[in-house]
């Protein structure tokens, strides 16, 4: 999408009136659903193919206060050249781990990390604006989350997340927050205040 196009885009479907966080996470919802096209998080034009195999248990896990700003599905073996999933062209198989991205608070977060304690093999990585690290990652591990086998070829790994990545990664979405969808509305706006109080007070987690 155009500048100026994704712009206005934002504008139109992210600058109304926000009155609560439930607001909040009803635009969230509604993104993931494909009924927003645009999101401050993301120059695309609408959802992945992929994203809409998982869009409606999505839209639910954005109700419950974890705002979701990127995701895929699990894979097992699928054809390289699928319409939803595909990547590289024909002749191979792709594979993918269920993976997510996205905000909650301090208390979700805990609800999340307590439950994994009884799945061993799901990593997490949690961060929040002032650097805090929740994690059960190590600091030189790398976690591969697509992949694919082609004829003649080695297994290639367009997708991997390590801790370092993580990090680099963690100002530029703190500040979408502000830049990307804040900064729509004047500055004395309430929903604008209310958007700088989520920043502040959320981690960002990818699982």
């Amino acid at each position: 999408m155009r500048a100026r196009a994704r712009d206005k885009k934002l504008h139109d479907e992210w600058a109304t009136p926000l009155n609560s966080i439930e607001d909040i996470l009803e635009k969230f919802k509604k993104h993931c659903l494909g009924k927003l096209k645009s999101s401050p998080w993301s120059e695309l034009d609408g959802l992945q193919p992929e994203t809409k195999i998982i869009n409606e248990q999505l839209g639910k896990i954005n109700l419950k206060g974890f705002l979701t700003i990127n995701s895929q599905p699990a894979v097992n073996g699928e054809r390289s050249d699928s319409p939803s999933v595909g990547w590289r062209g024909p002749g191979g198989y792709v594979y993918q781990k269920a993976y997510l991205e996205f905000f909650c608070s301090t208390d979700k977060l805990q609800v999340l990390v307590d439950k994994c304690k009884s799945f061993p093999l799901i990593t997490y990585m949690a961060v929040n604006k002032g650097g805090t690290l929740v994690s059960n990652v190590g600091t030189n591990d790398v976690n591969v989350v697509t992949w694919g086998v082609f004829p003649a070829k080695q297994i290639i790994q367009p997708t991997v997340v390590d801790p370092a990545s993580f990090n680099v990664w963690k100002d530029e979405a703190f500040e979408i927050w502000s830049r990307g969808w804040a900064s729509l509305y004047p500055e004395d706006d309430p929903s604008r205040k209310l958007l700088e109080g989520c920043r502040a007070a959320t981690f960002w987690s990818a699982w």
